[in-house]
């Protein structure tokens, strides 16, 4: 009796998360005059939401070499925790993206743990094996 999580939800979750961050974090931006660390927690911010963004759309090969983080549940976790206290200035609007991303970043951790979770297509980059613990079975 295994449940799936069907992709569109990881799709959705992960467009809603890299969407509201980066709209949060480009309207901290304006924080450069009277709050210079949040201005620059939003310029870490915004690279790391557009890679978000990008990746459901196209896979990036340098990415999973170089940011295999992308490509696990439990990186993409610690991931959206990290933006949810990039982006933990401002009010009530922003608040409330930092609850959402934050728990949604504790569900992605507690998937890395729950074996009927599978990975999402696109966290497999192209010629890359199902899985970390997939080896290949090949004998010679």
């Amino acid at each position: 009796m295994s449940e799936t999580v069907p992709p569109v939800f990881f799709k959705a979750a992960n467009l809603a998360i890299g969407s509201l961050t980066l709209l949060s974090s480009l309207s901290q931006l304006s924080y450069l005059i009277y709050d210079f660390n949040a201005f620059l927690l939003a310029l870490y911010a915004i690279p790391l939401s557009v890679l978000i963004i990008l990746l459901e759309f196209q896979t990036v090969p340098v990415l999973y070499k170089y940011c295999s983080f992308y490509f696990s549940f439990i990186g993409r976790g610690f991931l959206y925790i990290l933006l949810s206290l990039l982006v933990n200035f401002g009010g009530v609007f922003k608040v409330l993206i930092t609850v959402f991303t934050f728990f949604l970043g504790l569900i992605y951790v507690a998937f890395e743990f729950l074996p009927q979770i599978e990975e999402p297509p696109n966290f497999r980059a192209e010629g890359a094996p199902l899985s970390v613990n997939d080896d290949d079975d090949e004998i010679i």
